[in-house]
């Protein structure tokens, strides 16, 4: 079971509202948004991967509202590492196009 470690802002992980399922903290994979205060959260892939297009959406919302130009989401684990600028104005699209690798199995 791969889990994945969150480093969001916590109005995303608000607006996601993962449920919690006591996964501890053996993340093998990291998703998180440089250079700004996150809060974590552990879920496992099976159960990120239903609310994925929640996940972007709740990152773009954020994005919306955050005034920075722009701010890094990085994506690290085992065979994957994505780097992503995100734009005040992210498109979901874009989003989900560039995060499909991690849900690809």
């Amino acid at each position: 079971m791969t889990s994945v470690k969150l480093l969001l802002p916590a109005d995303v992980l608000d607006e996601l509202a993962l449920p919690y399922e006591g996964v501890r903290d053996v993340s093998s994979v990291t998703l998180a948004i440089e250079g700004i205060g996150v809060m974590a959260n552990l879920a496992t892939l099976a159960t990120l991967q239903p609310q994925v297009g929640a996940l972007v959406t709740a990152i773009r919302n954020w994005r919306l509202r955050d005034q920075r130009p722009s701010v890094l989401l990085t994506v690290k684990g085992p065979g994957i590492d994505i780097k992503l600028d995100l734009p005040r104005n992210v498109s979901t699209k874009l989003l989900l196009k560039q995060l499909a690798p991690l849900f690809d199995e």
